[in-house]
């Protein structure tokens, strides 16, 4: 496959999900802006006439912005709906790849004159150089520091951070010990698969984790096609009968598009995920979904006869919305089990309009459209939770990733000292009275563990510093990703392998 040159936006975009994306249609319904264009424009005059001060583009472009927005979210917030939303979407010349970008690998948040950083992709370029809560300050160009402004809007400091494959870019970055240095990182293909396999060592046990759900596009098959093909290949290798086990991975798992879990029979499309898993009953749907109109759409399996192998399903309270739709068809229609923590409950879906296209941005409205049911009886999630067999949270995934602020020393409190000592605790296999306590207090104890993990990564000193937080931070990433870590997939495994 070949892989365009493309302006990558340093931001996820089709990655980083907000936790409320959901899932919605994918009719994409190009309209006139809503805003009432007539008052807007008779208050633009009336401040271009009158008003003391002067107003230029810029002003009237922010104005027009922030009046869309305030629609938006007073409409939402009268109906207490928070996943309704104005969503603003850089625009290149090449489409977007749910798969992969050109870029750095790192989710920011705009704040006044400058970027912080979120979070790091684990395989992005980023990776190891740049951290949460870095700031971006802005960039060296032609040997000159250029520096983002106060008055600079989100829009435009991103845009500065758009660059092409192998484009080697200098970052002005503020750490969070207040040092300014240089970082130069080489923009490269950054993967970030919407599913993907992994190994767990057992000839008879596949697992696949599907981290959202995204639908085909110009430049990507979409994740209902990419699992058809994954789950192919394991069928034909592991998945050979009844003694064989798919362990499902939903966790996390915040939603997304609607064609990857059903393709409502279109063409040239990949079956859903449901169809593709389970039996066809035209006497009971999957999921069914209402919309305002009262119409209700019901959706089905595609299977002649069951899957010969076992399914085990594992979600937590971050699997939201179209990964509940999954979850819900496979345990009430499927009989498989899930396992690990009680879902979000979200049981409503959301449809997208495009509104206007301003200055190389797209802005579009994610709205309510409707509610999802599963089961005999029309159930809803946000009212009939899933049944889930509880496994509960232990190892690296129990664990919040730690977020350096600062150098910490012995007899303070700090706020992220906490996260840093139940590392320490997992690291070490502190248990019991050995274990640190986890208030963010930093007492002998801890000062004596610090000083062990300092020396043991040629660290100078016994406080918690850059360094220090960094190495936590690297080895974090590690085990996180590294599925032998994972204690719910590996109970899992255990339990299959005892019945």
């Amino acid at each position: 496959m070949v892989i365009s040159r493309k302006i990558g936006i340093l931001v996820l975009i089709g990655f980083v999900l907000s936790f409320f994306a959901g899932y919605y249609i994918e009719s994409i319904l190009p309209t006139e802006p809503k805003t009432n264009t007539d008052t807007f424009q008779y208050i633009v005059d009336a401040f271009q006439n009158y008003y003391y001060y002067d107003i230029d583009d810029e002003d009237v472009h922010e104005a027009f912005i922030a009046t869309m927005q305030a629609t938006v979210d007073t409409l939402a917030e009268r109906n207490d709906d928070p996943y309704t939303r104005l969503v603003a979407t850089p625009l290149s010349a090449d489409p977007t790849d749910d798969e992969k970008f050109i870029g750095v690998g790192m989710s920011l948040s705009a704040e006044e004159g400058q970027l912080r950083i979120v979070s790091v992709y684990p395989n992005g370029a980023a990776a190891g150089i740049l951290y949460p809560n870095d700031v971006i300050l802005g960039f060296v160009e032609n040997g000159i520091h250029q520096y983002f402004s106060a008055d600079d809007s989100a829009e435009k400091m991103f845009e500065k951070l758009s660059g092409e494959l192998g484009e080697v870019k200098e970052f002005i970055i503020s750490n969070p010990d207040k040092e300014e240095v240089i970082v130069p990182i080489t923009y490269q293909e950054v993967l970030t698969p919407t599913v993907y396999q992994k190994s767990v060592n057992d000839p008879n046990i596949a697992y696949i984790r599907i981290s959202r759900f995204a639908g085909p596009s110009e430049t990507s098959q979409g994740t209902a096609s990419i699992f058809q093909s994954i789950l192919n290949e394991l069928e034909s290798t592991k998945l050979t009968g009844e003694q064989s086990t798919l362990i499902l991975d939903l966790r996390d798992n915040p939603g997304g598009s609607l064609t990857a879990l059903h393709n409502r029979g279109s063409q040239g499309i990949s079956p859903g995920i449901t169809q593709q898993l389970l039996v066809r009953n035209l006497n009971q749907p999957l999921f069914s979904m209402i919309p305002k109109s009262g119409v209700v759409e019901n959706f089905y399996g595609n299977l002649n006869t069951p899957k010969p192998y076992d399914i085990k399903v594992l979600v937590n309270e971050s699997s939201a919305s179209a990964a509940e739709v999954l979850a819900a068809a496979l345990s009430v229609e499927g009989g498989y089990t899930l396992y690990g923590m009680p879902t979000y409950g979200k049981g409503v879906y959301q449809n997208t309009i495009v509104l206007q296209d301003i200055r190389g941005v797209r802005y579009s409205l994610i709205y309510t459209e409707g509610e999802w049911f599963y089961g005999d009886g029309l159930q809803n999630v946000s009212t009939e939770p899933l049944e889930v067999t509880p496994l509960f949270d232990s190892g690296i995934k129990s664990l919040e990733l730690p977020i350096y602020d600062g150098v910490m020393s012995v007899d303070h409190v700090y706020e992220e000292l906490g996260a840093y000592q139940a590392f320490f605790n997992y690291y070490y296999q502190l248990e019991g009275v050995h274990a640190l306590r986890t208030d963010g207090y930093f007492d002998e104890a801890t000062r004596l563990i610090v000083a062990q993990f300092n020396i043991e990564f040629e660290i100078i000193g016994d406080a918690l510093g850059l360094l220090s937080a960094r190495k936590v931070h690297d080895l974090f990433q590690i085990y996180d990703q590294d599925i032998t870590f994972d204690n719910e997939v590996n109970e899992i495994i255990s339990l299959i392998n005892t019945l």
